[in-house]
């Protein structure tokens, strides 16, 4: 169900189609923040939401995407309330409903009404609408019946609109979706056809009784990768929707240095944004550590989902934060020192032996160059054992908790 399930509700809502806004019709699934509860007056839960769309491009091959119309007027428009119905139904029900349309524009209009399956969402959650026969599991357009095929409507005219949805008594229990659309012009959405329409409506979403399931997996928690140089980390949840109607997963991510401390958290999907049944969504978060961040750091997510039963699903990984710049630059250093005191050390006794008056290349020479060498070598190698302690104790972290 489309939002929180509960038995015969109507959202209250409004969607309208003006010049200067591109959006979907589809908005209405996944962007619950523009979402208000008013307190109910009867057992009807209802919600007001609205938001405007541009217009609806059906284009050849059936597929709906939200295009700009640059209209003469920004008077052009029609308004569609609600924009969402949901409804528990039972198996050979059959149920009226009705919506209200309003002609915005400054010129009579004459709308035509028809229908369409809802097979799925897309990434950004809008939905994916089935071309005219294709058959997605999740059938409702051909339950709808509407009295009048085209609407006319005056300038600032309203009217309602009943229609009712009957259905079958042998169909899948589960979640079924569909849309009621007004286009401006005979075409229906998602038919064949080459020009740029405006199309809006309401969606349709019934909850059909029976054995019904809620069932989701967590098939991927990661991170963008594996080493960051700073404290600013990705990370990506993948959730599967193996049930027959929709899940609305939310949660945290916990993160734990190296030493298991605590450093921070990060609320997924606070808004419900849903998965579809039988497909996977991506659920982005990001995680900005505000202080220094350095070493190995384990991420570890907790989701909750369900309307009847709650059901809790976890995932864990793990990311290394080394700040490569402040490294590389004392590693930097320690490697100047070393290769300065070498040539320190070399220009030192050469300018001795001059003192002593004791030419390149003589026995004396050598005999004095190993004997000035000797501290000076002492001091080099104790700099290139800190080097190498520094190269060593980074590779041990390293193994140890990859």
């Amino acid at each position: 169900m489309l939002g929180i399930t509960i038995s015969k509700r109507l959202i209250n809502s409004s969607l309208q189609i003006n010049a200067g806004v591109s959006e979907s019709p589809g908005n209405s699934l996944h962007n619950e923040s523009h979402w208000r509860t008013i307190s109910p007056r009867s057992p009807n839960m209802i919600v007001d939401f609205s938001f405007r769309i541009v217009a609806i491009a059906l284009l050849a091959g059936g597929l709906f995407a939200p295009v700009s119309v640059h209209a003469q007027s920004a008077s052009e428009g029609l308004q569609v309330k609600p924009a969402i119905i949901e409804d528990n139904v039972e198996l050979g029900g059959f149920t009226r409903y009705s919506i209200t349309v309003k002609n915005l524009a400054n010129a009579d209009r004459t709308f035509y009404l028809s229908s369409q399956d809802i097979k799925g969402l897309d990434d950004a959650g809008l939905p994916l609408f089935a071309q005219a026969g294709e058959q997605t599991g999740y059938e409702l357009s051909s339950w709808i019946s509407a009295p009048e095929g085209a609407v006319t409507l005056k300038s600032g005219e309203s009217k309602t609109i009943t229609f009712s949805v009957h259905v079958p008594s042998q169909t899948n229990p589960g979640a079924h979706f569909g849309a009621l659309f007004l286009t401006n012009t005979p075409t229906e959405p998602g038919g064949a056809g080459s020009a740029v329409n405006y199309s809006v409506g309401t969606i349709v979403s019934l909850k059909i009784a029976g054995d019904i399931r809620e069932q989701a997996q967590l098939r991927e928690f990661s991170t963008g990768k594996l080493l960051y140089g700073v404290g600013v980390v990705d990370l990506v949840s993948k959730i599967e929707n193996s049930g027959n109607v929709l899940v609305r997963p939310h949660g945290v991510i916990e993160i734990t240095d190296m030493f298991g401390r605590s450093v921070g958290s990060i609320e997924v999907n606070q808004n419900g944004a849903p998965v579809f049944p039988g497909s996977t969504r991506t659920y982005p978060a990001k995680w900005e550590y505000e202080g220094f961040a350095f070493g190995r750091y384990q991420a570890t997510a907790s989701f909750a989902y369900g309307e009847v039963d709650i059901k809790t699903i976890f995932g864990t990984t793990s990311f290394w934060v080394l700040p490569l710049k402040p490294i590389a630059v004392v590693l930097g250093a320690l490697l100047a020192v070393i290769v300065g005191m070498y040539v320190m050390i070399r220009l030192y006794i050469r300018r001795k032996l001059r003192d002593m008056g004791i030419s390149d290349g003589s026995r004396d020479a050598d005999y004095y160059a190993r004997k000035y060498q000797r501290s000076g070598s002492r001091m080099i190698v104790v700099t290139l054992i800190v080097f190498l302690v520094c190269v060593l104790f980074l590779a041990a972290l390293f193994l140890a908790f990859a």
